[in-house]
């Protein structure tokens, strides 16, 4: 399996996500001062991650052969990716550009949680109704826009959660809603896609062999139908347990906030 994935036929050194990635870090590079506070670890992880879903095995495969690998492509794309370019953004910078005049209509929909929810499990559930999925997968031109559209949605779910501009985030109470709704609506359409009969994405179910490794990967087990089983589990697991961990991360969060004005008066109160 390690000699397989290894295969030069599986790793796609001419992505176009380079044309994406190398921009994003020379301009990273530019404007290193202006983003002064920024966590550039972050950054690095979130680049690291987008170039890993296109370029390994996981992009290739993700191209019409396993539906696993384009369930795993799409988290990375959708969850992860977007979650490192948040942590990564600088408050000082961000707010100095959000407080720019011309800028009410931004700030009123950056204000707007429930925009972010939608958008962000609203992309998943579109680009896996069938027809959709299909035609992304066949379709190049297809393919970058879904890409597009899980990054910037991805980016809109996080945004009440972990945006750099604390006015921005909820409450509490309502992120770990927020949080636990959206583990609910991956694990609908985790339980769906595992369980259905029908082929959630038909391009997965025929797939045309490009470059000779289709024999290896039914002789290996991925089947179509174990294949998108294990895609179902993908899509139902790993995101719940990202948006536990989450939760876990807004409730110490919340604890610590607590903790500071407690702090503060004990002085006063041994005075």
């Amino acid at each position: 399996m390690i000699s397989f994935l290894t295969s030069q036929s599986l790793w796609n050194l001419s992505s176009p996500v380079w044309l994406v990635a190398v921009p994003l870090l020379l301009a990273a590079i530019v404007w290193r001062k202006k983003l002064a506070g920024a966590n550039w670890w972050w950054f690095a992880v979130a680049m690291a991650v987008l170039v890993l879903a296109f370029v390994s095995p996981i992009g290739v495969l993700a191209g019409g052969y396993l539906f696993s690998a384009h369930m795993v492509q799409h988290l990375l794309l959708l969850l992860i990716v977007p979650l490192a370019l948040m942590l990564f953004l600088p408050q000082h910078w961000l707010e100095s550009l959000l407080d720019r005049p011309g800028l009410a209509k931004l700030n009123t929909l950056l204000s707007t949680p429930v925009l972010g929810w939608v958008a962000g499990l609203g992309a998943m559930w579109l680009w896996h109704v069938p027809s959709l999925c299909s035609a992304a997968t066949q379709s190049d031109l297809l393919s970058i826009v879904r890409s597009a559209t899980f990054l910037a949605a991805g980016l809109a779910f996080w945004w009440p959660i972990y945006s750099p501009v604390a006015r921005y985030r909820l409450d509490p109470l309502l992120a770990v809603i927020y949080l636990f709704s959206a583990c609910a609506g991956c694990t609908l359409l985790g339980i769906y896609i595992t369980f259905t009969p029908v082929s959630v994405c038909p391009a997965f179910a025929n797939p045309v062999d490009r470059i000779g490794i289709l024999t290896s990967l039914y002789q290996a087990g991925f089947t179509p139908m174990v294949d998108q089983q294990l895609g179902g589990l993908l899509m139902w697991v790993p995101p719940c347990s990202l948006y536990i961990c989450a939760i876990l991360s807004v409730l110490c969060r919340w604890y610590a906030l607590e903790e500071q004005p407690s702090a503060e008066k004990l002085p006063e109160a041994s005075l």
